[in-house]
This record gives C-alpha cells, structure tokens and sequence, in this order.
C-alpha cells in the first residue's frame, strides 16, 4: 500500500526525493500562484476531509498509546468492560446501556492478525472493524458471521507473511495499518446473561498470524511509525491538524478516486508524505488558510448538529459507517458521535420532541409511547429505548437504577391485544405501570431508540416510531 501510495504521488507530481530543497521550491511556487481565495477553499476542504481522520486517533492514542490513559491497553489487546454504562459513565456522551464493550486497535504494520471467537449462541454479539477514515469496513457476529463464532484473519498493507488460503472462516483486507475492533456483547442485564456475556468476552482471543502459525515473526519492522500526542484544543480550527493529517495518511492511503483531490490539497503542503508548515505561506496566504479551517470547522459543527429528518418527534439520521466521498457527513458524525454502527447493524432514532414538537420536559410533563401490536420495533436481536439528560447528554439517575427499557427488561407488561404502553415520566407511575417505567429527569430530556439487526421494514425507512404523547 505505501508502494501504490507513493506510485500515486508521483503521477501528480509529488516527489520524496531531496524532500527539503522540493518543499522550498513549492513553497516558493505557491506564494506566486496561489490566490488568497484558493487557499481559503482548499483549507476548508482539506480541514473537512481530515478531521475525522484526526479526531479517530484521539481513540488509538488513549487506547494503544498513551499508557496512562485509564482505557489503555495496547495494541492487538482488548480491554474488556464489565459494568454497563450508567449516569456514573461520563466519558462518552449518549453512550448505550445494552451492551458490554470490549476495545482495542488492531495494528497490521507488521503482520496480520487472527481474531478467534467463541461460540456465541443467543446473545447478540459484534465486533464492527472501523478503518483510519472511520469506514465500517466489515463486520464479525450475529448477524454478519451467525452465532458459532468462528477463526478470522485481518490481512493490512504491509504484509510480507504467506497468507494460508485455508483454515480461517473468513480473510478480510484491510487498507490501513490500524483498525478499530469495536466490539459489544448484549446482556439483558440478569445473572445469567450477564455469564454469557462475560464468558464471550473471555473467550476472545488476539494473535500475530505468526504465533498461530507457530513460526518465527518478521524480524525487521516494515514500518516505523510516528505517534504524535492528542490534545484537541491544539487541533480544533488549527492549522495543526494538517499536519497531523498528513502523518496519518501515511497510515492509509487515500482512494485512487481521490486523486485530483489530493493534487488540489498538494498546494498547501497537505497529502501524504507531505510536510505542512504554517510558516512556509507568507501572511496574507496565512490569514486565509486560518480563515478556511475556521469556516470548514463551523460547517462540521453545524452539519453534526442538524443530521437527520424530524418525523412525529423522532430525528431519523441519514446512513452512517459507510461515508464514500461524503467528507462533511463523515467528520459530522466523527464530531456527533463517532464509530457509530451501519445501519444494517444497528439504527438510531433520537427523540427530542414529543408529538406536538414540543421539547420533551419531565418537570412539566408525564409520557406515554404507546405501540400497537403490528407497530413494535421490527428487529433481528432486540430494541432498547435510553433515557438522557438534555444539558449533559448523561443517563438519568433514579430510584429504580433503570436508564433503559426495551424488548429484554424483565417484567415488562404487554396489553391483551399485544400492544405495549411506556410510561415516561419523573414520578413513579401506579404499581400496575411501574415495569413499564422509564424514568425522566425533573427538566428537558432525550431519547435514543437503539434497533439492533433491524429487518428491511426498519433499515429501508418504511417502519416509522410512534410518536411520543403527553
């Protein structure tokens, strides 16, 4: 891949040869051929391009890198969480309350890796292989590889180990030297499933193809790289961040689509194997590239903030995890809430309003999502509904510790004719309703709908949620 990648550079012009006199000589060039209106555009669309890009490292740096990061673990080794996420859990807003996480980053610059899964029978289970620009590149599970787990083979760009053709349930290529496996196990919150989950995540293992094979690993490394540290105040609207960029794309090389793209970019100094210095731009040149970063992190802002279409209260958001050419939609969500599932997966309904577009308020109001029997969540594995804070965008503390409710909770009461009612309010209802409680905070509130495996009706936009009532 780093092959292709240079191959690639040199076609448009690029060079790595006498790197320093080059990147003189094309500062030189810019300063006279470059209008200040031109640099403000590639600024902001090369910022647009690439910050998620960025904003992804944020997650291998505190997870692979940085050792005294409490989510450290290392590369090629999960981290293993036991306690489902409730109001204490502040690390991650809107994060779910179904599932038990497992982390970490496969790195491929040396060798392939082999991810071993163990049966997992009934409980709903996925490891979502994310790439550098926050693709959903595939997927091992429930619903993607059935519920017998299975042997699995990750093959990155700079393998020189004699892949087996057999023995594996499935080889899978990745463009990148670095893959997120974001990987959740359901429990129903019980005992017993609970036991399952953890004995899934205990079965999970990660190996160098090298020790599977039971032969020697490579001894010279194929790719030596630069880990920058993370600290988005000097990356948010700064010019740093093409630098980080560039290093980054090194990691992954841009599509061969992208290159009239990268060649727009080159003008700033911004690709792979490329080095970006503010100074190298004369004051005029500089004030422009600052101006379009600025302008290209307020689009982000706003484009995350206003990502789906509103119907009875629910905001549907567009298809996510798999963003093609689509650089604002994919940082949008990097900026919202990154590695967010595919919808084949997993969808996401968020209701802020209730059905006459007022904002859900639990210190004025009291609820009820009523679905009809044929209006229940059409799902695969299950659905959940989650209860947050407006202002924190945290789970909701209450007296029966319940920040969610769906298919799964325990003693959850449906009506004769199959229907279900959900009762969303702050105080707790009448013994006959309390199973169906979903505790409100006293203020304005959200709710996060979370359809795991949805069939067609859902993943296609025909199914629609009920809307929320007073």
């Amino acid at each position: 891949m780093k092959n292709i990648a240079i191959l690639l550079f040199v076609i448009i012009g690029f060079t790595s040869c006498n790197q320093s006199n080059s990147e003189e000589k094309q500062a030189n060039l810019n300063q006279s051929e470059l209008s200040a209106e031109e640099a403000k555009e590639i600024a902001k669309e090369a910022y647009i391009y690439g910050f998620a890009i960025v904003e992804n490292y944020k997650a291998i740096f505190g997870m692979c890198i940085y050792e005294k990061s409490p989510a450290y673990a290392g590369f090629n080794n999960y981290l293993h969480g036991k306690k489902l996420f409730d109001p204490d859990y502040k690390t991650v807003v809107s994060a779910n309350n179904d599932t038990y996480y497992s982390t970490t980053f496969a790195d491929l610059s040396q060798e392939p890796l082999v991810i071993k899964v163990p049966p997992t029978n009934e409980t709903y289970f996925v490891i979502q292989l994310v790439d550098m620009f926050t693709d959903n590149t595939s997927f091992i599970g429930t619903r993607a590889t059935g519920k017998k787990g299975g042997t699995f083979l990750l093959v990155g760009p700079d393998n020189k180990i004699s892949v087996p053709t057999k023995g594996f349930d499935r080889i899978i290529t990745a463009r990148g030297r670095y893959v997120a496996l974001a990987t959740r196990t359901a429990t129903d919150g019980s005992e017993e499933g609970n036991k399952k989950a953890f004995a899934i995540q205990d079965g999970l293992e990660l190996m160098p193809l090298s020790k599977y094979l039971g032969i020697d690993a490579p001894t010279s490394p194929t790719y030596k790289p630069n880990f920058p540290m993370y600290n988005s105040e000097l990356l948010y609207s700064k010019p740093e961040l093409f630098v980080y960029l560039n290093n980054f794309l090194e990691w992954q090389s841009p599509s061969i689509n992208e290159i009239d793209l990268m060649a727009q970019f080159s003008k700033l100094h911004i690709g792979p194997y490329r080095e970006f210095k503010m100074e190298n731009f004369n004051p005029e040149i500089q004030k422009a590239i600052q101006e379009g970063i600025d302008e290209g992190h307020q689009t982000i802002v706003d484009r995350a903030n206003s990502l789906g279409e509103n119907h009875k209260g629910w905001e549907y958001t567009p298809p996510m995890g798999n963003y093609g050419e689509n650089y604002l939609l994919r940082s949008a969500v990097a900026y919202k809430f990154i590695y967010t599932n595919s919808p084949e997966e997993a969808l996401y309904p968020i209701a802020e309003q209730d059905a006459d577009g007022n904002p859900l308020d639990g210190s004025k109001n009291e609820y009820v999502l009523h679905f009809n029997a044929n209006e229940l969540p059409p799902v695969e594995a299950f659905w959940s509904m989650t209860m947050y804070h407006s202002d924190s965008r945290l789970m909701v503390k209450n007296e029966i510790n319940r920040y969610s409710i769906g298919d799964r909770t325990q003693g959850l009461k449906y009506n004769e004719d199959g229907s279900l009612t959900l009762y969303i309010q702050k105080d707790k209802p009448s013994i006959d309703k309390e199973n169906n409680w979903l505790p409100a905070p006293n203020g304005d509130f959200y709710i996060i709908a979370r359809l795991y495996i949805p069939k067609e009706e859902a993943a296609s936009g025909v199914y629609k949620l009920p809307a929320i009532q007073k």
